[in-house]
């Protein structure tokens, strides 16, 4: 009877001991699963610090805002810059190709030679029969016009005009003759001479005043838009932009100036052209004030070459 009494008491003990440590494992259980809760993570001793599983915020939080108060339209910062000023240069040719991925035509010029690549974005003027437009409108075999502008290692243009295939022509130069109605220009882009009639539907003016077409004389450099046709290539406009002995006023701003050679150039405000024109340094007494950005008033005669100041002025004191 006491041996039986005996292994009861070993097993009791056992299964006592089997209890505890149970709940001492489920009390400890629960609290790892209440830590976790809150991203702490307990050692394996009874000192070791808790750990966050997150890390703390540093600096208080803030919120950045762009100023939107101007009136220019979309983001700012992916707006591109204002364009530099720069004297430009006019590039005419066939389309050869319209990459819109990359914003860029490549151009053959008029009379052949090397190709040009020119470059836009929305800063450039896309105009095709003398209204605004979009890239859309320039498709290969097209003859463009570009006023063009160096950008870094860019041709990039500031305006593009469409002259689709089969509309009118343009062309612009110096004339070489005028007889009997008929008219040849040395066309200034491609080198080649070009050859139209004057009828009484040619509107010829200068200066945007009407004009006679006898003012028309050789030498003079004018701009004209015509109806392709061969021989009878009719004229339907003409601007006249100079006549050999005659005097201009321009005015506008400074942009290039060379007091060594006395040359400079300026963006006339009349006409929204830039022309280069030739001076005598040692006759201007304030050649100092001759500075790119100056505002000037310039009196020049044409002498079928160049055009010759006999007068600048500054006409702000800067």
């Amino acid at each position: 009877m006491m041996k039986h009494d005996w292994k009861a008491a070993i097993l009791l003990m056992g299964v006592t001991l089997f209890a505890s440590q149970f709940a001492t494992r489920s009390a400890d259980a629960q609290s790892v699963g209440q830590d976790a809760g809150q991203g702490v993570v307990h050692g394996a001793g009874p000192s070791a610090a808790p750990v966050a599983l997150e890390p703390e915020a540093k600096g208080e939080p803030h919120t950045e805002m762009l100023d939107t108060s101007h009136e220019a339209a979309g983001d700012p910062l992916l707006e591109p810059k204002p364009l530099p000023r720069a004297q430009l240069s006019l590039i005419g040719g066939v389309v050869r190709k319209v990459d819109v991925i990359h914003n860029r035509i490549t151009l053959q010029p008029f009379g052949g030679g090397q190709k040009y690549v020119v470059y836009f974005d929305e800063r450039s003027r896309i105009l095709s029969a003398g209204r605004e437009t979009t890239v859309l409108a320039i498709h290969r075999g097209d003859r463009v016009y570009a006023d063009s502008q160096a950008l870094g290692a860019q041709v990039f243009a500031r305006t593009i005009q469409v002259r689709p295939v089969g509309g009118p022509a343009q062309a612009s130069g110096q004339v070489v003759e005028v007889m009997g109605g008929q008219v040849r220009l040395q066309d200034r882009l491609s080198g080649e001479t070009v050859r139209f009639l004057i009828t009484d539907m040619t509107k010829v003016e200068e200066r945007g005043k009407a004009m006679s077409a006898s003012e028309l004389r050789p030498g003079s450099l004018i701009d004209v838009t015509f109806t392709p046709g061969g021989r009878r290539s009719e004229a339907q406009s003409i601007v006249i932009h100079a006549t050999v002995g005659e005097s201009y006023i321009f005015a506008g701003t400074l942009t290039y100036v060379n007091l060594r050679d006395g040359v400079l150039a300026m963006d006339n405000l009349v006409d929204g052209n830039n022309y280069e024109l030739s001076f005598d340094p040692q006759r201007e007494g304030k050649v100092d004030q001759l500075v790119v950005g100056a505002p000037v008033s310039v009196t020049a005669s044409f002498d079928g070459k160049r055009y010759r100041a006999t007068s600048i002025q500054v006409t702000q004191a800067r």
